[in-house]
């Protein structure tokens, strides 16, 4: 039993490197499969953040220091939607019908690897947008924008919420189920959500849903992270790990499903 206390911790080093060897190779791989598609991704990304803090503040006759606060904030987090919750899920329904899933599934890597590489390949395809949103809302409306770990902890793990949400859809439902998802969740992010406008300015029974759902409260987390407008948002960190944690278990479980 000594001997099993003393090479059990020499055993695990071994096999977290083994992993992040694997994971790193599959990022490079889904780089390489992708190095067409992300830059002309990125660029739209960054128009798409452009157009939100400029287009929707001529709608705005006057706009305030709230205002300005949730089209800037709104900006990013819609960009983080549109990443991991419709291009994602698209690219792995694509995936899926060509086989490639089907491929990865054979090899012997962990599904977890899998998982987490493409959620670090989409959350760098989000970076640029919302490196050019915060430039594009600073110079509109002279925001103070914060940036530190805080800020990139909010950012990185709503990316990594979204992207697992996304999966989640794509690896259980039939490809055209799929993309009509994709667009509800893009039309209704855009639209009904209160992340671009206040919350109060929604019927009570709506205010009260979208406090459970996972948008509006990642636009406020990252709204409070990058402006530190002094609001709790210990509920919303609650409610975005909920659905993170379930959307990353449903994504894991479909990658080990057997047909």
């Amino acid at each position: 039993m000594a001997a099993d206390a003393l090479t059990t911790p020499t055993l695990a080093v071994p096999r977290r490197r083994a992993w992040l060897v694997i994971w790193w190779g599959l990022v490079r791989w889904s780089l390489t499969r992708h190095k067409y598609l992300l830059p002309a991704f990125t660029a739209v990304q960054a128009l798409f953040a452009v157009a939100i803090v400029y287009g929707l503040a001529l709608m705005i006759p006057d706009v305030d220091q709230e205002a300005a606060r949730y089209l800037s904030s709104g900006a990013w987090t819609l960009g983080i939607i549109a990443v991991g919750c419709v291009l994602a899920p698209q690219i792995m329904s694509t995936s899926k019908q060509e086989g490639l899933l089907d491929y990865q599934k054979t090899l012997p890597v962990p599904r977890s690897a899998i998982l987490l590489a493409d959620a670090v390949v989409w959350s760098l395809a989000a970076l640029p947008g919302i490196a050019v949103g915060m430039l594009a809302a600073f110079l509109r409306f002279g925001l103070d924008i914060h940036i530190d770990l805080f800020t990139i902890a909010a950012i990185l793990g709503a990316q990594f919420t979204a992207v697992s949400i996304g999966y989640a859809i794509a690896l259980w439902l039939p490809i055209s189920a799929t993309s009509l998802a994709t667009q509800v969740i893009m039309i209704g992010g855009l639209l009904f959500s209160p992340i671009t406008f206040p919350a109060e300015r929604l019927p009570e029974w709506a205010v009260t849903l979208h406090q459970f759902l996972p948008f509006t409260p990642l636009g406020d987390i990252i709204r409070e992270a990058t402006f530190r407008t002094g609001e709790s948002q210990v509920l919303n960190i609650i409610v975005v790990a909920a659905w993170a944690g379930a959307a990353y278990l449903a994504a894991y479980l479909a990658l080990r499903k057997r047909k």
